[in-house]
This record gives C-alpha cells, sequence and structure tokens, in this order.
C-alpha cells in the first residue's frame, strides 16, 4: 500500500471560541483571499498541525490557543492536537479515531507524544505518524532526527524561505539529512545510506579524539623510561611481589625463632578489627551475591515476555492479513449460548446491505477506515510494550555487568584483608625491632616500587588499549567507506529513475509557462540536489533572471516532485503537498493563473488518491467560487480567522 496523507479537517481554537473550522477534500483545496487575509496563517497553522516546528508565528496567529486537525493516513483517521507556543520541539496529542469522535470525548481520550523520540521507550509522534502514513520510519536513533518536520520542509513551500532553496532554512541544517529526506520521498533506500554517514562521521570524531588521547598517554609514559611494553612491566611486578613475599616469610621465621608474640589484649584488638571488617566485606559480597541471581532471573523471565510479545505482533500481522483477506467472520450460532444467530436487519433487505451497515454478530459499526485505525492503536501499544520491555532488559543487563565487576572487586578485596593480617601480626612484636624494622623498611620500598610499576602498567594497558581501539576505528572507517560505496551504486538504479522522472515533469511545467512573460529561454535541461539544495537550469543555478521565474522554477519542481509520486508507486512522498507561495508579488494575474490551470489539469489527470493546497490571491476566473476554494474568498474585512467573534 502506497503512502498517503490527506488533511480532512482543521479548526483553531482560543479558549472556548472557534476562530476557524473548515473541512478540505480529496485532489486540489484552494485558499483564497486578499492579500494580507489570513491565507498564510491557515498554511502555518496546517504545517503545525502536521507536526511542522514553527516558533516564528505571525501575530495574529498567537490569538490562537491550540490547532485541532484530522488527518486520514492510508486507511485510518486520526486527530490531532497541538497547542499553539513560540516554543521549540512541541509535543503532540492524538486521538486514534475521527475528529467528531475526539470532539465527543472531549479531547480526554487523546494521547500525548513527545516531539523528540524518547529514551529507553515509548514513541514520538513523528513515528506514530509514519508508521500510519506508511513512511519508512527510522529504526535506529541515531537517525532520528528525521521526522515529520523534516519532511515538510520540503512539502510546505511557504512565503519566507529563499525561492531559490528547496527546504526551509534552519538552523543546524546538515546536507546528511536534506539528503536522507530526498531519498526516503523518492523511494531511493530509505535511511540505510543517511545511517552510514551519521557513523562514518562519528567514527571518525571519535577516532580523532583517541588519536588525541594516544598521543598524551605516550607522553606521559615516556617519562618512565623505555620499558613500557606490558608484557617487560608484568615481569617486573612478578619479581617484586616474590621479593615482598620472601622478606614476609623472614619476618615470620624471626619472630618464631624469638617465641616473642605480641600481647594477647594487643593480638586480640588487631584480629578484632580485622574480623569486624572481613564480615563487612563478606556481608557485602553475600548481598551482591543474591542481586547477580535475582537479575539473572529476572533477565531470564523478561527474555520470555520479549519473546511472547514479538510473538504477539507477528500474530497480530496475521490476523489482520487473513481479517483483510477474507473479510468479516459471520457467525451461524452465538458462541456463548450456542443458539442460532439472528439477523439483525430488517426483513426484505439484503443480507450483503445489512452486513455494509454494521456487525452480523452484534450489530455494531464495523466501517473498514474504524477497524483500520482501531488495528493501528493496538499495534503500537504492543511495539510500544516491546520497546519498553526490551530498554528494561538493556538496563538489567548493564546492571548485571556492573554487579559482576563489583562482586569481583569486592572478593578481591576478602582475599586482601586476608594477607594484610600476616603483616598486622608481624607489627605487634616486642622483640627484634631493630630487624622487624629493616624488613618492613624493605617491604615498605618495594611496595612504593609496586606502585610505580602499577602505575606503569596501567599506562601500558592504556596505551596498548587505544592503539587497538585506534587500529579498530580505522578499519571499521575503512569499511564504512566500502559500504557507502556500495550503497551508493545499488541506490543509483533508483536514483537515476527517480531523479530522470522529477527532472522531465519540471521541464514540462516550465515549458508550459506563458511564453510572453518567461524568462527560461532556449534550455536542454534541468536539474536539482537535495542535499545541497539547489536547483538549476543548464547546470546554472542562476540562470532565471527574475523572482517571478524563480517562484515558477520552484513550484514546477515540487509540484513536478508530487506528480512524479503519483505515477510511481516506490515514492514514499505522501501524495500530498502545500504550496503558500505560488506567486509573487510581481507576477502578473495570468501568468500565475496558467501554472492554477496546470495543477487542475495535472492533478485531474490521475486516479491516484491525493490532495495538493495551494494559497493565492491571484485565483483564475473560472476557479473562483469553484469546488476546489475551502472557506470562500478572505478579505481583509472577513479575515480566515474570527478574532472578532471570539473576543
Amino acid at each position: 500500500m502506497i503512502s498517503r496523507l490527506k488533511l480532512c479537517r482543521l479548526s483553531i481554537h482560543r479558549g472556548k471560541h472557534t476562530l476557524y473550522d473548515e473541512k478540505f477534500h480529496d485532489g486540489v483545496n484552494i485558499i483564497h483571499g486578499d492579500n494580507g487575509a489570513g491565507k498564510s496563517t491557515i498554511a502555518d497553522f496546517i504545517y503545525f498541525a502536521l507536526g511542522g516546528d514553527l516558533t516564528d508565528w505571525r501575530k495574529v496567529v498567537r490569538e490562537g490557543d491550540f490547532v485541532v486537525a484530522e488527518i486520514q493516513a492510508r486507511s485510518s483517521y486520526l486527530t490531532i492536537r497541538r497547542d499553539v507556543t513560540t516554543a521549540h520541539n512541541q509535543p503532540m496529542q492524538i486521538f486514534f479515531g475521527s475528529y467528531d469522535q475526539a470532539i465527543a470525548g472531549d479531547f480526554r481520550q487523546f494521547e500525548a507524544f513527545p516531539y523528540r523520540r524518547p529514551e529507553g521507550s515509548g514513541y514520538s509522534f513523528s513515528q506514530i505518524l509514519f508508521r500510519a502514513i506508511g513512511i519508512p520510519e527510522a529504526i535506529s536513533d541515531g537517525v532520528s532526527n528525521v521526522t515529520m518536520h523534516q519532511l515538510l520542509r520540503v512539502l510546505y513551500s511557504d512565503q519566507l524561505t529563499p525561492i531559490q532553496r528547496i527546504f526551509q532554512v534552519e538552523s543546524f541544517d546538515t546536507w546528511q539529512i536534506r539528503q536522507a529526506v530526498g531519498h526516503v520521498l523518492c523511494g531511493i533506500g530509505g535511511y540505510d545510506l543517511f545511517a552510514l554517514q551519521l557513523f562514518l562521521r562519528n567514527l571518525t570524531k571519535e577516532h580523532d579524539e583517541v588519536s588525541a588521547q594516544l598521543k598524551g598517554v605516550v607522553s606521559i609514559a615516556s617519562g618512565y623510561g623505555e620499558k613500557v611494553l606490558i608484557e617487560q612491566i608484568t615481569s617486573a611486578i612478578e619479581a617484586k611481589n616474590a621479593e615482598r613475599e620472601g622478606l614476609v616469610i623472614q619476618a615470620a621465621t624471626l619472630l618464631e625463632g624469638a617465641g616473642q608474640r605480641a600481647a594477647a589484649a594487643e593480638i586480640d584488638e588487631v584480629l578484632k578489627k580485622q574480623a569486624k571488617e572481613y564480615s563487612v566485606v563478606r556481608r557485602k559480597v553475600a548481598e551482591l551475591d543474591d542481586r547477580l541471581k535475582t537479575l539473572s532471573f529476572e533477565i531470564e523471565d523478561s527474555d520470555l515476555f520479549i519473546s511472547h510479545l514479538g510473538q504477539s505482533i507477528i500474530d497480530f500481522d496475521d490476523a489482520s492479513a487473513t481479517f483483510s483477506a477474507f473479510g468479516a467472520v459471520r457467525f451461524e450460532f452465538c458462541p456463548s449460548c450456542f443458539g442460532p444467530v439472528k439477523g439483525h436487519h430488517c426483513e426484505g433487505v439484503e443480507e450483503e446491505s445489512a452486513a455494509a451497515q454494521g456487525c452480523y454478530l452484534c450489530g455494531g459499526d464495523v466501517r473498514a477506515e474504524r477497524d483500520e485505525t482501531r488495528a493501528l492503536a493496538v499495534k503500537l501499544d504492543l511495539e510500544m510494550q516491546l520497546t519498553e520491555s526490551l530498554a528494561l532488559q538493556a538496563e538489567r543487563q548493564r546492571e548485571l555487568a556492573q554487579v559482576e565487576v563489583e562482586i569481583s572487586a569486592q572478593r578481591a578485596k576478602l582475599r586482601s584483608i586476608q594477607r594484610a593480617g600476616d603483616i598486622n601480626r608481624l607489627e605487634y612484636s616486642t622483640r627484634f625491632d631493630v630487624a622487624l624494622s629493616e624488613i618492613n623498611r624493605k617491604i615498605g620500598f618495594i611496595e612504593s616500587e609496586l606502585h610505580q610499576l602499577r602505575r606503569r602498567h596501567d599506562l601500558a594497558t592504556e596505551i596498548d588499549a587505544l592503539s587497538k581501539r585506534k587500529a579498530a576505528l580505522n578499519e571499521q572507517i575503512t569499511g564504512i567507506k566500502n559500504q557507502i560505496s556500495a550503497t551508493e551504486n545499488a541506490q543509483d538504479s533508483r536514483k537515476r529513475i527517480a531523479y530522470t522522472k522529477i527532472s522531465t515533469l519540471t521541464e514540462g511545467l516550465i515549458r508550459k509557462d506563458l511564453p510572453e512573460h518567461s524568462d527560461f529561454g532556449d534550455f536542454k535541461s534541468f536539474s536539482f540536489s537535495f542535499a545541497a539544495d539547489w536547483m538549476a537550469i543548464d547546470g546554472d543555478k542562476n540562470r532565471v533572471g527574475s523572482a517571478s521565474g524563480m517562484v515558477i522554477l520552484k513550484n514546477s519542481f515540487l509540484f513536478a516532485l508530487f506528480l512524479a509520486s503519483l505515477s510511481d508507486k516506490a515514492f514514499a512522498l505522501p501524495r500530498f503537498m502545500l504550496m503558500d507561495n505560488i506567486e509573487d508579488k510581481g507576477m502578473v494575474a495570468e501568468r500565475s493563473w496558467n501554472f492554477q490551470r496546470l495543477i487542475i489539469e495535472k492533478c485531474e489527470e490521475s486516479d491516484v488518491p491525493h490532495q495538493i493546497i495551494f494559497s493565492t490571491s491571484k485565483i483564475a476566473p473560472e476557479l473562483e467560487g469553484s469546488k476546489y476554494v475551502v472557506g470562500g474568498k478572505y478579505t481583509k474585512v472577513d479575515q480566515s480567522l474570527k478574532l472578532n467573534k471570539a473576543k
């Protein structure tokens, strides 16, 4: 099923007052009015309602408190609400059903979704809309910045964007995002190339950081001498440990030969302290061991639940496919009492007609679009449970790894306390102090050397780890570059098909510009780049000399992109376009009328469901008051927003 988005209804509210409420239809929708009558205001509200990130509101627009829009997303109906504010990244409230159902529920059944994908679990509203509309969704968190807003930067041609640009201008824009949006709309390859490009950018950044760290650590290590290899330092540590153990044995032998021990009270005190510390650490080890077992059990149990959810989603898809294939099930016998089911239709009404009116068993509403909407809500709920369960499972696994590290450290501490006991006893001897003092001095010196060796060992380990990481990054970068090249080659065929179709359609539209006003001249080709954000005639980005000519060029390209999606199912562009700039103030009326007629002509030729909305102050005479016009003609006196009624 191809991607599809249709705006069915839009209402704008201030408190209890409705400032605007109009229904939109399939095909061409025209917002007609004088300059300054509020046409662009409605266009901005449509853009914002559908997920655009709009903060630079016109003064009159800020009179509204919130906007509500009913959309058809393929076979499902959703109702959207967003609060009007100048803050960025506003959330969206979604009701899985029609506008009338949402209003009847007094907005209490709306679910809130954030602008950006939440960490751990849950969905952003872009994810919900992408799934409903049929637009490929970015699976990786790294490419989650491709949102409804990013797509609408192309699908909404506003008056503020420079006419030489394809995309609306915004801060922190990157060519990778623009290219990814263009590829998705044209059905070239989803987000694979974008994900690889982002991955390469992150790998390159990490490679530079690792190289700088390695350089710094090597500089520090060079101050310790030539021996910086782990094997050399490990051998030196083992030798010093052996020497230390020998001194400890000497001290023990000396004390045993003398028969002198510390006073019983002193020994008892030392042993008590040691036993207390040992008990605390052992209790900690026991607690960690219990936590380790609990986490292992929870992880095993959650794995089963995650597997169950995954299978449930598969079963749900199978059930939906079966229902679509066979239609609604008709019961001959009641599944509760097993008695014959009596039809809910009146005598004389054909069975097929009755079935179309409601459920065969209970008589309830079973319209196809309602079933699709409910199915979407149920599936999203299952997928959200799965996402949350996977996030919790990842958290448990991270905690398990931390507990394993900590319990290992605590067990090592237990062994250390046991070894320390030997030395603690020796220090309380009352005889041979001089001999023991010398031995202890040597032990202390060795401990100091061991400390230095361990420091050198840590540096050597860090150098080794950084060197390996740098080598691995080099290998990954090479591999990713090869994957990018392979992906570009694989996408090249589809890209040529899509781009050629768009360019050919654009050229055809440009050539139908009124000859007496056209400033394109005799040209051979039209070209464009989503990534670099430009359009060109015969390779010249500045070929067109007038502002009105650039308006025709840009709108011809956008309309060609829209038309290409109607003739090629592979396009993921949702067969929707919003144009608020089909004429500039200097364009003669006849030139604008010609382009409007082209829009009507081309759209009427297509039998693919679609919707295009454009505004104009210079409407073609035969279109004024026609079926294409939404809301009548707006004037400076009778503006699009009925602010006076709300006062």
